[in-house]
């Protein structure tokens, strides 16, 4: 099948073993909730000039937006760990910082195809009714693996606030020993823009629970307008503009990237209403002019 290819070839997740459910979504044609996944692999990783190209032209919101700060912003977490978007996936980033693992945490997006660099793909959609649970394990022991051998980690999704911050907190939880609210805040701290959705946030919850016993955050009950809705009980002291947000979100039952947030005015950073395919063509078209 060529460059479309499902098969991934890299061993970095060998020694996970076949029923690891990583290892098995190298291979998967669609995600859990039946989207098709885009199982290419490729070498022509953005560079600094074609971003800045990309800014600059005429793009829709959507890739505007994610394409520009704080979601292109490739933030350090640990000495062996880094958390960005699709805006900071490139080749420029990836020698400079010396990464030798990029999880791609989208459906979306092709998987790079670059020398001594593995590529792994968490084929997850960011809607709260996605089974990212099954990841967060495997994740964590690759992003420690790597980490071991002396190489570095980069995670990535479309815009670096959900999908990829859910598996960064994973890690932080299972090997730095973070409880759930100490790493949620330190990500929050580094990467602003990081927002695990409000069923992501459950999961982690419950991976919590797993290694610490016990919970350091626990889902509270809100009646808003004769609905309820359900939040982090810290958010509303600590975090009073996510707490509006996620109240917001989920009184308009809205699809988790349609989120106003606070470092920019547009209303969505992704517009769902606008196929993948066409936000794909509109980027490979600005790379060609």
């Amino acid at each position: 099948m060529g460059n479309g290819s499902s098969k991934n070839n890299d061993s970095s997740v060998d020694f996970l073993g076949p029923e690891s459910p990583l290892v098995q979504a190298q291979t998967l044609e669609f995600t859990s909730s039946g989207i098709r996944i885009n199982n290419k692999r490729t070498s022509a990783i953005l560079t600094r000039r074609e971003l800045e190209k990309m800014r600059h032209a005429n793009v829709s919101n959507d890739i505007r937006i994610i394409l520009n700060k704080p979601f292109s912003n490739v933030d350090r977490i640990t000495d062996s760990l880094y958390l960005t978007g699709i805006g900071g996936v490139l080749l420029e980033n990836i020698k400079e910082l010396k990464i030798r693992c990029i999880i791609n945490a989208t459906h979306e997006m092709p998987l790079a195809k670059l020398p001594k660099v593995a590529s792994l793909r968490v084929p997850v959609d960011d809607d709260p009714s996605e089974n990212i649970f099954i990841y967060l394990d495997d994740v964590a022991t690759v992003i420690h693996n790597v980490s071991k051998k002396g190489g570095r980690t980069m995670v990535h999704c479309l815009a670096g606030a959900s999908r990829s911050s859910t598996l960064v907190i994973a890690y932080l939880i299972k090997y730095q020993e973070y409880t759930l609210k100490n790493a949620f805040c330190y990500l929050k701290s580094l990467r602003p823009c990081a927002r695990p959705n409000i069923g992501f946030f459950n999961y982690l919850i419950k991976y919590e629970s797993f290694y610490h016993k016990n919970n350091s955050v626990v889902m509270q009950e809100v009646k808003i307008q004769g609905k309820t809705v359900r939040v982090p009980d810290f958010y509303k002291a600590e975090f009073p503009d996510l707490y509006r947000v996620e109240v917001q979100k989920q009184l308009n039952q809205s699809h988790m990237s349609q989120v106003r947030v606070q470092e920019s005015n547009q209303v969505n950073y992704i517009n769902r209403n606008r196929g993948v395919k066409e936000m794909h063509n509109d980027m490979d078209k600005l790379r060609q002019e």
